[in-house]
């Protein structure tokens, strides 16, 4: 077979191949230190978000989470399953929407981000130190293709 791509003599230079062959180095770094303190990468993204929206607002909904962390609203709801069994997490009417239920912390979950937090900030932190200077221009590049490229609603 031919290989139909116009990388076929360097693989290298396919920007898809490099981005997906970083973030799955980050990736892998990030999720075994977080399967020390028993949390996926998903819930710590979740949980701390919570914490994020909660510094200014006590009735976080689902849904907001969700867009704040750019994750799709079907996994977040199973991921919320996840972390009300595990006692991370409490749900409760919001009184902010009829429609919707308000997420927060528990004393667990509140734990949980204050433990795992400087965990993986020390991670991104090692592992995006070789740009140098050029981290606030890698920042805001991500920035421009996130903004350029907003998530679908529904599952990935």
């Amino acid at each position: 077979m031919q290989f139909p791509s116009q990388f076929k003599n360097d693989a290298d230079a396919s920007i898809g191949l490099v981005f997906i062959k970083a973030y799955n180095t980050w990736h892998t770094k990030i999720k075994r230190e977080l399967r020390r303190l028993d949390i996926t990468h998903p819930q710590f993204v979740l949980m701390t978000t919570i914490a994020y929206l909660s510094q200014h607002d006590a009735h976080i909904s689902q849904a907001r989470a969700a867009a704040l962390a750019n994750m799709d609203e079907m996994s977040v709801s199973q991921i919320v399953k996840t972390l009300l069994k595990s006692g991370h997490i409490l749900r409760q009417d919001n009184p902010n929407d009829t429609r919707s239920y308000a997420l927060s912390l528990t004393a667990k979950g509140s734990e949980a981000v204050k433990t795992a937090l400087p965990v993986v900030e020390a991670i991104d932190k090692a592992f995006f130190e070789p740009l140098g200077v050029q981290k606030p221009v890698f920042l805001e590049l991500l920035r421009q293709l996130a903004d350029a490229n907003p998530a679908k609603p529904g599952p990935a």
